[in-house]
């Protein structure tokens, strides 16, 4: 209860505080100025019972101004203007002491340089607190170099002041300086207890991030044996049995069932050639290295591995490629796109044209993939042209396109290259591999 009283003046200032040293400084600001209150209160009491008129005066003109900077406080006064401000006023009295009253030097006064040195250092910092202390010793020296007397010893307060009015302002100024020592150090002490905490938690997260760094190395090393595996028991038998029902289908083109067989080992073994290759590629390479490859070349490299599966579906190939377009880019990841989308336009096409092309332009080179056949669904037209690499959810996407796609859009982003697909006109789909240059 009587804490919050006591910080009531600078609830706004602490609210909107995050830092630690801030709020003790504002705390402290605060505190002090009760203090300052109560014991200014209690000397003009004290002046006004001994009939003291000057110094009650004095101690009224403080109470105001005292009064006033509290009230400035509790509307919002920002606190370093606050503590400048309380510094100015320390100021104002040093200087009235020594020269408008002319009651010489004593240790009140004294005690506001210091009170002064110490506020400007721990609530303005280094750069302010040096200024500031210069500036509260100038008025002791120029009281030297005019010739005022020191005198054998100090005095212990102001001029008409008794034992009482000394003994509360010297308690004022003393606690004024354990306030301040109090909250800074309070601060001190907090920020090395959340440092010590953030420590301990950082000291622990990464032994967790050792822990699953050594799982995903075991993890890794799974990963490897089992895509070695992977190429070796399957995709190695798949070759054959590719390899075998080609020839099956070749010998006996009047069997529907073995072309059947025939194209579909066919699809299954380029497409785990594909995903193991892509898969190998992420294990093995920390970055896609580039190099210059010819486009003509590689779309007839292409062409030639579905020319078999185009005769069956009755389409033509075109590569509409110029020899000698050359880019830097990628052969391998490339060649993987160049076959889904080629595959993807054949299998949707039937009696129709799959043609390749493409555009140069000044920033941009496209790489055009085209068909004849019904057309892409709109839901993976509006994909393959977002930024989104989750497939949307459809029967027939899952039916059509499977995985295929989706390591497409994951190796176009390695490449720097962008996908759009459009309507091709009159019928079918256009989809452009965009290479930047």
């Amino acid at each position: 209860m009587i804490r919050s009283i006591l910080e009531w003046p600078v609830r706004k200032q602490l609210e909107c505080e995050p830092s630690i040293l801030n709020r003790a400084r504002i705390k402290a600001l605060s505190y002090a100025l009760h203090l300052k209150i109560f014991t200014t209160s209690l000397l003009l009491i004290y002046y006004l019972l001994e009939n003291y008129r000057l110094q009650a005066a004095r101690a009224a003109v403080l109470l105001v101004i005292a009064v006033v900077y509290y009230i400035a406080l509790s509307r919002g006064f920002q606190w370093r203007k606050a503590v400048h401000t309380a510094i100015v006023i320390f100021m104002v009295i040093i200087w009235t002491n020594l020269y408008v009253f002319r009651n010489g030097l004593d240790l009140v006064t004294l005690q506001y340089v210091v009170i002064i040195i110490i506020a400007a250092f721990y609530g303005l910092g280094n750069r302010l607190g040096i200024i500031y202390s210069v500036i509260a010793v100038v008025p002791f020296i120029l009281y030297v170099l005019l010739g005022n007397h020191l005198g054998a010893y100090i005095v212990w307060g102001p001029q008409g002041s008794g034992r009482i009015s000394i003994a509360i302002l010297l308690f004022q100024n003393f606690m004024i300086l354990v306030l301040i020592n109090y909250f800074f150090f309070s601060s001190f002490y907090d920020t090395i207890s959340d440092l010590d905490a953030r420590r301990d938690e950082l000291r622990s997260s990464l032994e967790s991030l050792e822990d699953s760094q050594k799982k995903l190395e075991t993890e890794y090393v799974h990963q490897k044996h089992l895509i070695a595996s992977i190429s070796h028991d399957i995709k190695s038998p798949l070759r054959f049995l590719m390899t075998t029902t080609g020839r099956l289908a070749r010998n006996h083109p009047d069997l529907p069932t073995v072309r059947a067989i025939s194209q579909s080992s066919y699809r299954l073994y380029h497409f785990m050639k594909n995903l193991l290759e892509y898969t190998e590629f992420r294990y093995k390479n920390a970055s896609v290295q580039f190099t210059y490859l010819d486009l003509n070349e590689m779309v007839d490299q292409k062409f030639a591995i579905f020319t078999q599966d185009a005769e069956v579906n009755g389409n033509r190939f075109v590569n509409g490629v110029t020899p000698g377009v050359i880019i830097k880019n990628n052969p391998q990841l490339v060649g993987i796109i160049l076959h889904n989308l080629i595959d993807n336009a054949n299998k949707a096409t039937n009696d129709g044209t799959i043609s390749v092309t493409h555009e140069d332009f000044r920033d941009e080179l496209h790489l055009i993939i085209s068909d004849t056949g019904p057309g892409m669904d709109g839901s993976v037209s509006g994909w393959i042209n977002s930024g989104d690499r989750q497939l949307p959810v459809s029967e027939n996407v899952a039916q059509n396109f499977g995985m295929g796609l989706l390591i497409v859009k994951e190796i176009s982003s390695l490449i720097r290259a962008r996908l759009h697909a459009k309507p091709n006109i009159p019928h079918g789909t256009s989809v452009h591999i965009i290479f930047s240059k």
